[in-house]
């Protein structure tokens, strides 16, 4: 007699006509998700399956993001390049932006790591440090490097202007003043060195939210949600109300993640429900073509309309001819 087990969970003995079935879907839909899904199967067992036979599981992604980089390098927008490779626009920024995906987990390319199975704020790993391995690291073109900043000392120093910086790296004029007036020295010089470890020094998130450690920012926010102002309301006033005190900012989006996400935003429980929506989450809105048609039955334009109309041999198609040959000769006319 063959012993009863008490395993919750039973191995499941799978037949070589599933593996055969299995193979023959992914090869038509390259997607072990998809194609297990629709044979009933488990995606793991799957995977497995094809790592077996020396099948890529993820060929038709990185197929997909060779072609979509590809597409990018030849100067297509990242919409289009998006459409034109069937990718969410969400996953085409994060692909430009270094930002990759794993055990359900976002790791930037400054060392920041949102971990969504235990929290979703973000945390940091131990490159953050504004040590040398943070230094060297180019993260992308579009941020000056330590060699950018050493032109511009060099060229600041022999009185080039902004403007003739900017045109020297290929810079915008305003990324050559902001870079100055906010990595002077306290003697007013510009160390490149010095600069690029302050810059290094505040890449690293998370930051403390504005509304947890302004107290007065965060209850005039409290007071003014209670007696149903909307976020953006709140941000216009304070710009009126104060208009001197630059410690009174707060924009409507920080406003909104202080109400949704709770681990980093500062106000009390109890505001969540203050808004005028009463949600306490984002609502998904869905793509262009996704979106719910205003009428429930499709429109059918008045050119497409049945040809025995035309005849009038139904009761109320004269009339309703009639009124219109009517109504036009009127306009026509000027008197309408």
């Amino acid at each position: 007699m063959a012993e009863a087990t008490n395993d919750p969970h039973p191995k499941q003995d799978y037949r070589g006509e599933e593996k055969a079935a299995f193979l023959a879907v992914f090869e038509r839909l390259e997607n072990v998700s998809v194609a297990a899904r629709e044979l009933g199967l488990d995606a793991g067992t799957c995977t497995r399956w094809l790592l077996a036979a020396g099948i890529d599981p993820k060929r038709r992604g990185r197929r997909r993001r060779a072609e979509y980089f590809r597409l990018r390098a030849d100067g297509v927008p990242r919409r289009d390049a998006a459409r034109m490779v069937q990718l969410n626009l969400r996953t085409a920024v994060d692909w430009d932006q270094g930002i990759v995906h794993a055990d359900n987990r976002r790791v930037y390319p400054d060392g920041r790591v949102l971990d969504y199975n235990k929290t979703v704020t973000t945390t940091n790993d131990s490159r953050v440090s504004a040590g040398l391995p943070l230094l060297d690291r180019q993260l992308d073109s579009r941020f000056l490097s330590l060699l950018d900043r050493e032109r511009i000392r060099d060229l600041s120093a022999s009185g080039t202007s902004i403007r003739s910086i900017a045109s020297a790296l290929l810079r915008a004029p305003s990324t050559i003043s902001r870079e100055l007036h906010r990595n002077r020295t306290a003697t007013g010089t510009y160390e490149p060195y010095a600069a690029h470890r302050s810059a290094a020094g505040r890449r690293p998130r998370p930051k403390a939210a504005k509304l947890v450690h302004r107290e007065k920012l965060r209850d005039y926010v409290q007071e003014k949600l209670l007696r149903r102002w909307s976020p953006e309301q709140i941000s216009n006033v304070l710009v009126e109300k104060f208009p001197a005190d630059l410690e009174m900012r707060v924009s409507p989006e920080s406003i909104y993640q202080a109400l949704y996400v709770q681990a980093r935003g500062g106000l009390r429980r109890d505001v969540q429900a203050a808004l005028r929506t009463g949600r306490s989450r984002r609502k998904p809105r869905k793509a262009v073509h996704a979106r719910r048609s205003r009428f429930v039955d499709p429109m059918i334009m008045i050119a497409d309309r049945p040809t025995a109309i035309d005849d009038r041999t139904v009761p109320g198609h004269w009339e309703s001819q009639c009124l219109c040959q009517a109504a036009r000769g009127r306009w026509m006319a000027g008197s309408w």
